[in-house]
């Protein structure tokens, strides 16, 4: 009885604990909501002070209420890094948010009615406020998110800020841009894709195209590898979760490894992008100033690589179709930020040992990548080239039509260029588009779409299929059937998606066409860029589904959804289930 008794008292004491342990991490997910929401919201707020001073604004009518807003999610930050902050760093957050608040409420509100004064506190709130989101979203990143919903949360979190700047009157001519195009083009920046619902060129300022052409560094670059950067300190100094996390980011359990891949993807990505605006400079803009060249030539350089596709010129590359530098250049830096950091390594590995007379090997992911990139940039010009010959190709003389097809055969692969209207070929040339957009780059790239690997193993899975072979080999290599379902998955959703988005585009614009949208939907769930000029007439909704679609292709059809929920392989990884047959076909 006695140990009855006792087993029964040990249960509900440990149940009492997990009820304890739930409410309170509730909690904590909710103050860490509220921290994030709250400093962004303030934020927006200033920023809003600044675009508009005015007193009928909404913001300035509604002053006291709005502050109050803000002094309560302060208050929970401050509250919840006094309970479970233990290092040094973050002890000074709470300090940062006291003087951020002292300024936003004594300053700004001192110097309501002085515009100049009222500007230069409302900034300095602004950078110390953004100040204690980076420092929240270092330790709220690998204390409270698994690493699919950290990569989405960064996402979100950078395009935001790129809005916000967007959105200032600095940023463009005008000083009138709406919030949701800014939003458009920083998630069209931030997820490398190109697509633009104003003409960069005209409507923004130069602070505004240092802004974008920031964005478009970051997205290509990857969040991750950023992060990093500034993460890296947690394997020595951090927590145990912290140096897992880190770890468990890179996929290694060697710090050194680290180190090292991030220094490669950096130094490269800076070397390429300085080689490539070099080779720019030399002909881009010679009429122009010193300094408008320069950065003309850096900014294409950088859009090239990162896959992005903008342009500082109103018909994008259209004046330089017959121009052999900017037209290999473009595409050199096109095809290395699509292949992807891991295959680059390798080819350049493969290089210097072919170079000292060494022995290299190429691995199957790198063999992969190569041969299917190279089969559908030929096969697409080829295609192009004598589908268009006499139609957008006509007037062209035979060494532009070449480069011409070759380029529109490159730049489809999530990169958006063009040197010639995408809306002048023939609906046959249009479906291939779509099909090299569908498919992209490759893994680890800058680039979006399905990636070139999901084609391969997808495509040899449907002949493996019909000649009844067991699995798919590759140079001697078995193909592991997990990469076989993620293949079918990721093909799957992609296509369920862009018809589920073209067809309520396709109702909401109340087009008499389906072509233009679906390439459109295409274009932005791929990270291309390109368009049938469809892109500033749509309306309010079709903006934010274009928007949705952008941010699911650049983040992984797999990742987002392994977000919200994963199966815990304790489940399904250790008990064996009985098989059952069932036909299909």
């Amino acid at each position: 009885m006695k140990n009855i008794f006792s087993n029964r008292t040990g249960n509900n004491t440990n149940n009492n604990k997990n009820i304890i342990q739930t409410i309170d991490e509730f909690f904590r997910r909710v103050s860490n909501l509220v921290a994030i929401a709250g400093s962004i919201f303030a934020i927006f707020v200033l920023l809003m002070q600044i675009r508009q001073v005015n007193a009928d604004n909404f913001y300035i009518a509604n002053y006291d209420k709005i502050i109050n807003v803000i002094t309560v999610c302060f208050v929970f930050i401050l509250i919840d890094q006094i309970r479970i902050a233990p290092r040094k760093l973050y002890i000074v957050v709470p300090i940062i948010q006291l003087i951020g608040l002292l300024l936003l409420n004594f300053f700004s509100k001192k110097y309501y009615d002085i515009y100049a004064n009222r500007i230069i506190w409302t900034i300095a709130g602004s950078i110390l406020f953004f100040l204690v989101i980076v420092i929240n979203w270092l330790r709220l990143s690998y204390s409270k998110f698994t690493l699919y919903q950290m990569i989405i949360a960064s996402f979100i979190f950078v395009i935001t800020l790129g809005s916000l700047l967007l959105y200032l009157p600095l940023s463009t001519v005008s000083g009138k841009l709406s919030f949701v195009d800014a939003l458009f083009t920083a998630t069209s920046a931030v997820c490398v894709t190109g697509l633009s619902v104003i003409d960069i060129s005209k409507e923004f300022t130069l602070f505004g195209q240092i802004v974008l052409i920031t964005l478009i560094q970051i997205g290509g670059l990857g969040i991750m590898s950023i992060s990093a950067i500034v993460l890296l300190f947690s394997v020595n100094k951090g927590s145990v979760q912290d140096r897992v996390r880190t770890l468990e980011m890179f996929n290694t359990q060697n710090k050194d490894i680290i180190q090292s891949t991030v220094k490669v993807i950096f130094l490269s990505t800076f070397l390429i992008e300085l080689l490539g605006a070099v080779s720019l400079f030399t002909v881009m803009e010679t009429d122009s100033k010193l300094g408008m060249r320069i950065f003309s030539s850096v900014f294409h350089s950088i859009s090239a690589f990162c896959n992005a596709g903008f342009s500082l010129y109103t018909d994008n590359l259209h004046q330089y179709s017959a121009n052999i530098t900017v037209n290999v250049t473009i595409m050199l830096l096109i095809t290395l930020g699509g292949i992807g950091y891991p295959v680059m390594l390798t080819v350049s590995r493969a290089v210097i040992n072919k170079i000292k007379g060494q022995r290299y090997v190429f691995d199957v992911q790198a063999r992969i990548v190569i041969y299917t990139s190279v089969i559908l940039i030929i096969v697409g010009s080829v295609f192009i080239f004598f589908n268009e010959y006499s139609n957008s190709l006509k007037d062209l003389p035979l060494k532009e039509k070449i480069l011409v097809s070759l380029f529109q055969s490159v730049s489809p692969r999530t990169a958006g260029f063009e040197t010639i209207a995408y809306n002048s070929m023939s609906t046959v040339t249009i479906g291939v588009v779509i099909f090299l957009m569908f498919v992209g780059a490759s893994p680890n790239s800058t680039g979006g779409g399905v990636k070139t690997t999901t084609l391969f193993v997808f495509m040899f899975s449907v002949i493996t299929a019909i000649f009844n072979r067991p699995y798919i080999v590759v140079n001697g290599r078995k193909i592991k059937s997990d990469t076989v379902n993620k293949s079918v998955a990721i093909v799957t959703l992609a296509i369920s998606i862009s018809v589920l988005a073209s067809f309520i585009m396709f109702y909401i614009e109340k087009s008499k066409t389906m072509m233009p949208i679906l390439f459109e939907a295409v274009s932005a769930i791929s990270t291309v860029g390109l368009s049938l000029g469809i892109t500033p007439t749509v309306t309010v909704w079709s903006k934010l589904i274009l928007i949705l679609l952008m941010f699911i292709g650049r983040v992984g059809y797999l990742t987002l959804f392994m977000s919200i929920g994963s199966i815990k392989q304790g489940k399904y990884g250790i008990i064996d289930l009985p098989t059952s047959d069932v036909t299909i076909g």
